[in-house]
């Protein structure tokens, strides 16, 4: 007889295992609209996958807490080491003139940390001389400062400069 419990009392551990086990393995996602389009949600990992109208999905990955996402950063491009014009202008769906007239260059010579407008171009109010500072020849951040009476560390941060470094015919906001 105590041979037939502890066979019972096994079979019942290794069925409660098993359906633990296939419970642990089951991925739980939620059907959510991302920018417009239909998308679902892992719930367990928080990855959002689009769901393609030729039936391919892509991973989006999720927020990270220290990456800003506001709509103001995702109007401008930092210029990273290696890029040129030529490939930022690509990756954003812009020809050169466009990028070049949105950012009032000269030349398509861009250096590293530069803040570029590269979305929301019409946006952008250029008839408003008092918030954009075009740089010259010569000007630097402690010369516009001096104009303008705004601090070197409010325009750095403004336009997300790192290094005090310029470039002729590059846009700094003001405000």
């Amino acid at each position: 007889m105590p041979k037939n419990y502890s066979f019972i009392f096994l079979f019942i551990v290794l069925c409660t295992s098993v359906v633990n086990l296939q419970a642990q393995t089951k991925i739980a996602y939620k059907d959510v609209l991302l920018n417009g389009k239909p998308a679902r949600l892992n719930l367990s990992t928080g990855e959002f996958i689009f769901i393609g109208s030729d039936g391919n999905d892509s991973i989006v990955k999720a927020k990270r807490p220290d990456e800003d996402y506001s709509i103001e950063r995702l109007n401008y491009h930092i210029v990273e080491p290696g890029e040129n014009l030529l490939e930022i202008s690509g990756q954003y769906g812009l020809t050169l003139s466009e990028i070049k007239a949105a950012n009032n260059l000269k030349t398509t010579l861009v250096s590293v940390g530069q803040k570029l407008r590269v979305r929301n171009i019409e946006d952008e109010d250029v008839n408003n001389s008092e918030s954009i500072w075009i740089v010259s020849k010569g000007h630097t951040l402690y010369y516009i400062s001096k104009k303008t009476g705004i601090s070197v560390e409010t325009i750095k941060r403004l336009n997300g400069l790192k290094g005090n470094n310029l470039a002729i015919g590059q846009k700094l906001y003001l405000k």
